[in-house]
């Protein structure tokens, strides 16, 4: 399937201008990136090199540059040369057992520190790059502290009020050693510094029997809270070479259950609210406080039943699987649902039951207006859609009113788009003033696309290209037009 066929490792493209019809928001000034992988060296999708894709706008011009993402495993893998075994102990307690200044395949989220664009995966070691030619920067990106690396971590960040919020997951591997930990940190603008809010050692909340910290994807944040939503899904054990994951050694516990845990950003005390059944979420929604009930509420997306293990779903991320054994691939992923969790602030402690936020299924990849409305409430999500079962993979764009349930879709029969990104208008009247933007692959000509959409609307405006390869199956993707985090009178030229 053309999704998932490989780039050529020496494959890149510098500023290639694309075709453009009809509008491109004259607003449009930045750039926005999107990892996706081009090749898969042991079989696993999530465990792909990544290419890096930039569309650079401009005065109603777009422009495309792709570069693979020049880490460790890359280099290797274009060598010829076998990996670096793994060390027998972590260089700092708690550590993953590789060398601290280990580079991953970067590139399936992204972020900016200090003003400078950043690449992220599962791990806390993350690469920076040159914000227009996509060239390495710092591999890895170099934190001005004492934490140490590397860490097992979630691959998305929060970045609120200028702010960076993330944390680390610590001594869950052979030869890690210390104790299963989070450490939850924040980087202030115009730093590169991770200063340490909570750490919070065996929560046994998340795991009653051994203390384990959950994995998470993705947490969230509001002004007051740093927010995780833990299922009882752990870690591997198991130490494997740089850009591999065991994806058979992954371990559940249905028995736990599933937790919210508020993490004070002004204290770092903990509260922990069970949940009625677990949720198990790769990609959250967005937090915001609730005045009128003094609640925080959490919308996310379920994405598989609460009964199946991550442990047993995760075997089946195989490549093989989702080509030859596509139907079923496309059957799970039409599972997912939209979620609301209700937690009062007033009541620590209680439990939490997870209500439908609407009838939507089959929904991923959710993005709001982020740099507007993250944190705080908000009206509109957009997402990959899964149309109907039949479909191999997510076939549309849907957007859809929390607050009404109305929907708007976009779709083209053989056309599947990526992670949707909105772009607000300037000064604009309403948070959906603005444009849809994202890349598509176009099976029928065997080609890839930028798509802009009216956002209010969900219809075409306009589109570029197309590429000058087609773009395999992505992951996230970030629009960049100033620094979010550098220092004040720092200004980022994210163009070319």
């Amino acid at each position: 399937m053309l999704g998932y066929l490989p780039v050529p490792l020496n494959a890149s493209y510098s500023s290639v201008e694309l075709v453009v019809e009809g509008d491109v928001a004259a607003y449009l000034n930045g750039t926005f990136y999107r990892g996706a992988p081009g090749a898969w060296p042991d079989g696993w999708w999530l465990d792909g090199l990544i290419t890096l894709n930039a569309f650079h706008f401009s005065q109603g011009s777009v422009r495309y540059t792709m570069q693979w993402n020049k880490d460790e495993a890359y280099n290797r893998a274009v060598a010829g040369t076998q990996p670096l075994p793994p060390l027998d102990k972590g260089p700092v307690e708690g550590a993953i057992p590789h060398p601290a200044n280990s580079s991953w395949p970067t590139g399936v989220a992204f972020r900016q520190v200090q003003g400078q664009v950043l690449g992220s995966t599962g791990v806390s070691n993350h690469n920076s790059f040159n914000s227009k030619t996509l060239a390495p920067l710092e591999m890895p990106f170099a934190y001005s502290d004492d934490l140490g690396a590397p860490f097992l971590a979630p691959t998305h960040e929060q970045t609120i009020d200028g702010e960076v919020l993330h944390h680390l997951v610590t001594g869950m591997q052979s030869g890690s050693g210390g104790v299963p930990s989070y450490i939850v940190y924040r980087i202030r603008p115009g730093t590169r510094t991770r200063e340490v809010i909570a750490k919070i050692e065996k929560p046994t909340e998340s795991s009653p029997f051994k203390g384990y910290p959950s994995f998470q994807h993705m947490p969230l944040a509001t002004p007051d809270h740093y927010i995780m939503v833990e299922a009882p899904c752990y870690y591997p054990d198991t130490v494997t070479d740089v850009g591999s994951v065991d994806w058979t050694g992954w371990r559940s516990n249905i028995l736990a259950g599933g937790h919210v845990r508020l993490v004070s950003r002004a204290t770092g005390e903990s509260l922990v609210y069970p949940l009625s059944h677990s949720v198990f979420a790769i990609h959250h929604i967005n937090a915001f406080h609730d005045a009128a009930s003094n609640s925080v509420v959490i919308d996310t997306i379920q994405l598989f039943p609460s009964v199946v293990p991550c442990a047993e779903a995760f075997k089946n991320l195989k490549m093989k699987n989702y080509v030859d054994d596509w139907k079923m691939t496309g059957f799970g992923l039409s599972m997912s649902k939209m979620v609301r969790l209700t937690v009062p602030l007033d009541k620590p402690g209680a439990q939490v039951t997870p209500e439908a936020l609407t009838d939507v299924r089959g929904i991923e990849f959710p993005t709001i207006s982020y740099d507007v409305h993250n944190g705080r409430p908000y009206r509109f999500v957009y997402g990959c859609w899964m149309s109907t079962s039949g479909a191999p993979y997510y076939n549309a764009l849907i957007k859809v009113d929390v607050q009404s349930g109305e929907r708007h879709s976009w779709a083209v029969e053989g056309h599947y788009p990526r992670e949707p990104i909105f772009v607000p208008r300037p000064n604009g009247d309403a948070e959906d003033d603005g444009v849809v933007i994202t890349d598509v692959l176009d099976t029928v000509k065997k080609e890839s696309y930028l798509l802009i959409l009216d956002a209010k609307t969900m219809r075409q405006v306009g589109r570029a290209g197309p590429t000058p390869h087609a773009i395999p199956h992505g992951f996230h993707g970030r629009y960049f037009d100033r620094s979010l985090n550098g220092p004040k009178k720092e200004t980022l030229e994210l163009v070319v």
